[in-house]
């Protein structure tokens, strides 16, 4: 039977660091095929021979496409031949990047096994904006928030925890404070200079869907204004007044993941950054 009516919908992952490359790379392409039902399998860890033929093991079981990347060129050729007597493909999706650079640059790379983990300056500065993030939490300023590189405020519901985490993991500390009607938000929002204040919002519609879920979760009444459209529309509205005033970007987030609004969030920064050095450079007469 040949090698591709063989394989089914079977991917293996195979690493010598911790996988998370591999894992981000099919989850951004089997996205693309959401009718193939893929069976994933991760094999992280993986720096000897004997570990490379228990691989082989699990491949020859459940046969399907192999993706790898590993530092050490032997075991991967190891893997290489093993895959080959059985027709599987092997695939490397970091070796077309590696190769255009060192044609382009003329170096080789160097052999790193899990390198974009090593414990230097860019992972504690990741640690410590993970830790102001968490202090900061839903309106817990514990902190000076000039601190902050970003303040994010939203209704509720509106994801800003789920953002800020991600954006901490990304070294960026993030306060978020939640805009509730009402109640007037803080007073040092309005005196901070050094972080960017970004406003999140979204459809009343989206906002009553997922505040009913948390309420059916919590087992809690829904006879509320926290669910009722039209309260959910003046407090939106409300909400849009306010950073409006202060002229702080706003971010819609209805239909938008916590990545693609961290994205937006990432690319409002840069371009203040930007902004802010080119006031230094030029500055006006």
């Amino acid at each position: 039977m040949a090698a591709k009516n063989r394989l089914s919908h079977n991917i293996h992952m195979v690493s010598d660091s911790t996988g998370e490359t591999l894992s981000t790379i099919a989850k951004a392409v089997l996205v693309q095929y959401k009718d193939l039902p893929f069976k994933q399998f991760m094999h992280s860890l993986v720096r000897n021979k004997r570990q490379i033929d228990m691989v082989f093991d699990s491949i020859k079981q459940d046969p399907g496409i192999v993706l790898c990347t590993f530092s050490n060129s032997k075991l991967k050729n190891d893997l290489q031949i093993l895959c080959d007597s059985l027709s599987i493909p092997l695939i490397d999706p970091l070796e077309i990047v590696h190769k255009s650079l060192s044609n382009i640059y003329k170096i080789k790379a160097d052999t790193i096994i899990g390198g974009q983990h090593e414990l230097n300056t860019e992972y504690f500065e990741r640690i410590d904006a993970m830790n102001y993030t968490l202090a900061n939490d839903d309106g817990a300023i514990s902190e000076d928030l000039n601190i902050a590189d970003i303040i994010l405020v939203g209704v509720s519901r509106t994801s800003k925890t789920p953002t800020s985490i991600y954006l901490a993991n990304r070294g960026i500390k993030t306060a978020n404070i939640p805009f509730i009607d009402g109640i007037a938000l803080p007073d040092e929002i309005y005196n901070v200079r050094a972080p960017l204040i970004i406003g999140l919002i979204a459809t009343p519609e989206r906002i009553v869907q997922i505040r009913k879920n948390r309420l059916m979760a919590l087992n809690e009444s829904g006879d509320t204004n926290y669910i009722d459209k039209r309260s959910v529309s003046d407090e939106i509205i409300k909400a849009k007044k306010i950073f409006e005033k202060n002229n702080w970007p706003v971010i819609d987030v209805t239909r938008r993941s916590i990545e693609e609004t961290a994205a937006e969030i990432m690319s409002l920064l840069r371009q203040r950054k930007l902004k802010h050095n080119e006031n230094e450079n030029h500055p006006s007469i």
